[in-house]
Parts: C-alpha cells; sequence; structure tokens
C-alpha cells in the first residue's frame, strides 16, 4: 500500500509473494507511507518490497513502525542503525496509535483523590499559560483514557522504543508520561541487625515468606511488619512498586495501622519492626539503602530519587490506556517537565525534578574508588579515563535510560530531556559543556559493556541536539559524549531487553 509519497520514489513491476519482517514506514507528516519488508540500504535510501513492487525511501525522512523493525535492526543485514531512521515504534503500525484530535476527545482517571489534586494543578497552570487541552474527568464506572498512577520504571516490561528517536521528537507517541517523583524510605528497627535491604527481601518480608529476620541474615528475631491500610494510596502505591512487580502480595500477617507518621515512630519502640514510608514521614535514623538486582545498596537522598540512582523512586505518572498516543494531552503531561509545571507539582507535594549539581564529596568518593577497584585489562584503561575525565567535572541529576526502554522508561527519558533543555536555554550553563557519560551492563562483558556505554551516549547526545537545537544556541551551550562501560556504577542498570546491553547516560557539566 502506498500513500502521498513525495519524494523521488522509484518502482519496480516485481511482485512479492510473501514478505517476512513486515514493517510501516511513514514520514512524521505522513507524506511517505510505505508497507513492506526492508530489502537493502545504501547509506540513505531503503529499498522495500512492497505488493507492488520495490520502493526506495529516504531512510532518515520515516519513522519505523513495527516488531519487524526490531528484527531488521538486530540483524544488521544492510547496516541499518536506528539512528539512520527519523524514528522506530517498537509498539506498531501507527494505525494502532490513538490520536487526541480535540481537547475532549479522552477522559481522564485517578488512583486516588492526591493524584486527581496533581492532575487539577498542572492542568490549571497550563491553561493559565494560555494553553488549552483540558480533559474530560472519566464517570464514575467508566474506564478511563488516561490514568494518572504510579508505574514502576525497573523490572519486567516490553520494549516500546528501541532508542530516542521514538521517544524524544516533538510528535512522539507515547504511552506514558511523568508528571513527577518521589522516594519510599524503608525503616528497620536497629536491633534487627541488618544496615541494608534489598528488594527482593522486602518482597519476601511483606508477602510473609521471611518471619524471622535470621532467614536473612539478620538477629535472630521474630519479623514484625507495620503497613497502611490496603485503601490507603500510599499502600497502595508500595505494592504496585514492590511486591506486583514480583508476583506478590501483602501478608494477612503484616499489621495495619491508620496513620503513617504514627508507623515511622512505632518502628524504633517494637523490637524485629520494618515498615515502608513516604520520604517526608521517615525517621533519618532509621532509614537503610536499598539493594537493586545487581547487589548495589543506594540511599534515599534527594539526589539518589532526582537521578533514579535510588531503587524506589515514586513516579507518578499518566497512562494511556490505548497505548501510544500523540495529540494535545501529551502537550499537557509535557507541560508537567518545564518550571512553571514543577512548580504546580510543588504546591501539591511532589519535589521539583529539575536538574540539581550532585555534591563533591558523592562524586569524590566514587572516581577515588577507581582507585584500589579490582579491574581488567579494558576496565583500567577505561578508569583512568573516567579519573581524568570527570575529576574536574560536575555531574547532573538528569539521568536516562539508554537503549531499548520500556514505556515508563521513556516516559522518564522525555520528562528529564524536556528540563535539560529549559536550563540550556536558560543561560545558567552558558560557555559550559554537557557531557552525556554512558554506562553499561554486559553479563561480565567488559569490553561490550565499554562499546554499548559509548552508543548509548552518542545516541541520546544526538537525541538532545535535535530536541534542544535552539536552546543549546541560546545558551551557549555544547554537548560532548563519553562511555566507561560497567566500572563505578551508582546503581544497578536493568534493561527490558534481554539479548542487548542494558546502559544508563548520566549527564555531566564541563
Amino acid at each position: 500500500m502506498i500513500a502521498r509519497i513525495a519524494t523521488a520514489l522509484l518502482c519496480t513491476a516485481a511482485p512479492v509473494a510473501l514478505l517476512a519482517q513486515e514493517v510501516d514506514l511513514r514520514s512524521p507528516d505522513e507524506f511517505i507511507s510505505v508497507s513492506g519488508e526492508i530489502v537493502g540500504y545504501n547509506g540513505v535510501m531503503l529499498r522495500v518490497e512492497t505488493l507492488v513492487g520495490t520502493i526506495s525511501v529516504p531512510a532518515s525522512e520515516v519513522i519505523c513502525y513495527g516488531e519487524g523493525c526490531l528484527e531488521v535492526l538486530a540483524s544488521n543485514d544492510f547496516g541499518l542503525s536506528e539512528t539512520d531512521l527519523a524514528g522506530v515504534q517498537a509498539g506498531g503500525d501507527e494505525a494502532d496509535i490513538q490520536t487526541a484530535a480535540a481537547t475532549g476527545d479522552l477522559t481522564v482517571g485517578f488512583a486516588n483523590a492526591a493524584n486527581a489534586a496533581i492532575y487539577n494543578a498542572l492542568a490549571e497552570t497550563y491553561a493559565a499559560s494560555g494553553e488549552g487541552a483540558a480533559l474530560s474527568e472519566a464517570a464514575e464506572g467508566d474506564t478511563a483514557d488516561i490514568n494518572l498512577e504510579t508505574v514502576a520504571l525497573n523490572g519486567s516490561g516490553d520494549v516500546a522504543y528501541t532508542g530516542p528517536s521514538g521517544w524524544s521528537g516533538p510528535n512522539s507517541a507515547m504511552s506514558h508520561q511523568l508528571l513527577g517523583v518521589d522516594g519510599l524510605t524503608v525503616q528497620i528497627a536497629q536491633n534487627v541487625g541488618l544496615d541494608q535491604i534489598s528488594i527482593a527481601d522486602l518482597g519476601r518480608v511483606f508477602s510473609g515468606e521471611v518471619t524471622n529476620w535470621s532467614q536473612i541474615g539478620g538477629a535472630d528475631l521474630a519479623v514484625l511488619g507495620l503497613r497502611l491500610p490496603d485503601t490507603a494510596p500510599l499502600q497502595q502505591q508500595i505494592n504496585a512498586l514492590i511486591l506486583a512487580p514480583q508476583g506478590l502480595s501483602m501478608a494477612n500477617g503484616i499489621l495495619a495501622m491508620g496513620d503513617e507518621r504514627g508507623i515511622a515512630a512505632s518502628v524504633n519502640q517494637f523490637p524485629g519492626s520494618i515498615s515502608i514510608v513516604s520520604s517526608d514521614a521517615a525517621n533519618p535514623d532509621l532509614a537503610v539503602p536499598i539493594v537493586g538486582s545487581c547487589g548495589i545498596a543506594v540511599s534515599n537522598t534527594p539526589f539518589n530519587v532526582l537521578s533514579g540512582d535510588y531503587p524506589l523512586v515514586r513516579p507518578v505518572m499518566a497512562t494511556y490506556a490505548a497505548g501510544q498516543t500523540t495529540g494535545p494531552a501529551v502537550g499537557l503531561f509535557d507541560f508537567a517537565a518545564t518550571d512553571a509545571g514543577q512548580a504546580a507539582m510543588a504546591q501539591v507535594g511532589l519535589p521539583d525534578f529539575s536538574a540539581v549539581k550532585q555534591g563533591g564529596m558523592e562524586k569524590n568518593a566514587r572516581l577515588n574508588g577507581l582507585l584500589n577497584a579490582t579491574l581488567d585489562d579494558d576496565q583500567r584503561v577505561a578508569a583512568a579515563q573516567m579519573f581524568q575525565q570527570l575529576l574536574s567535572m560536575d555531574r547532573l541529576s538528569t539521568t536516562f535510560f539508554g537503549g531499548a526502554v520500556t514505556g515508563p522508561q521513556a516516559a522518564w527519558n522525555r520528562a528529564m530531556m524536556r528540563d535539560l533543555r529549559d536550563a540550556a536555554a536558560s543561560g545558567d550553563y552558558a560557555g559550559r559543556e554537557l557531557v552525556f557519560v554512558g554506562f553499561a551492563e554486559s553479563g561480565g562483558e567488559s569490553r561490550a559493556a565499554i562499546a554499548a556505554s559509548v552508543q548509548a551516549a552518542s545516541d541520546m547526545g544526538a537525541a538532545f541536539e535535535a530536541a534542544a537545537g535552539s536552546a543549546l544556541a541560546a545558551g551557549d551551550v555544547n554537548v560532548a559524549t563519553l562511555g566507561f562501560g560497567n566500572i563505578a556504577l551508582t546503581s544497578c542498570i536493568d534493561g527490558p531487553d534481554d539479548a542487548a546491553p542494558a546502559t544508563r547516560v548520566e549527564v555531566w557539566l564541563r
């Protein structure tokens, strides 16, 4: 099927009996629309076998839709990479992407009253800015088109985007969008004898599998779990972030209490007790670091939450029931990443996620750790370069999930990129350089991890330059990229594609 092809397209009459790896190639303005099998690439033009013959289309002007895109890129038969295309949408044909053509086309629902307040604050501020995209609230009992809810960033999930071009564009179709982020704090009584705990063990404790702390390396002491009632919004978020991703549910023996601050105070009084509370309610003397899937323990600090290094971040997102969606609603939720949007979110209790600098002590501790680390030959070279390059820079909290990402991870990335774009335009970084620094985990293969980290940083830097070109020029800011593989990681790197290295991209200021 061919529709509205504007560029010079070359056709032959050879029929095609069967299409393997079928894809849809479409320009953002819909001027080019071709369905078929990619059979060649010469560095500029894609050759596509269609039902009416062979078509040539410019790779840089089309977005590739469909699972076949992933197969073509993975096989690398033609030397085609994602950066050669205008974008990749693995979620499927654009016909499957819902477009909200008018303001009232979509309805919005809320998991709780707090999320309703978040939406109202954002919508009112957006309207005051001169924009209009107010959504209709879903009637009671109806299924909403968009739900505001807490969504887990890590854990299992399907690949929604193979790289930055799919989610970073002004008209990208999104399945999720980030409004704000906070953290959960785990408190453990001091007589338990644990100074950290993993997410996996948290699940085992609150699901009732672990009943004595000695089962996970603590004292010979019965576990006393404290929690909020099932109807409490915070408890629902805890279930969604910790238990549900592990396929677990809350044990009946976990003691429910009605007041969050009362729970936090009780941990200091009851032997063997543990609770999960919001950061605001927590007693910092009882808070313990959280261990991710790879064994790295991370404390709940404002920087670690904003960067996503902390495993128990609590993102509030708009989730589209129909999947990837374009239209006015996307513009509304994009607004949350602006200064005005974040100010509105702060009014309803969400921390501002605008980029901040990491403290010098934390940065120096990380770099000094390279000096005594046990490294292989490839890692030693990377470590020397990392120490030399980053010693004079400042890390910003802005951090991205690299490579293939889930819908929620793409939402995180899009919001962080838009915030960074505004920061670049502000003049605060004038005459300086934003350095995208990649890290990767590749099953212990250091050379593969280094290569993946370099590629992830390069792709992210290129996407940022494309999305923020005018902001960079206005703010007199340059962009550079580096990659150091699997050394000095600040958190575990989890990706949805088991066949590819998982990557993260930090942003440093030089």
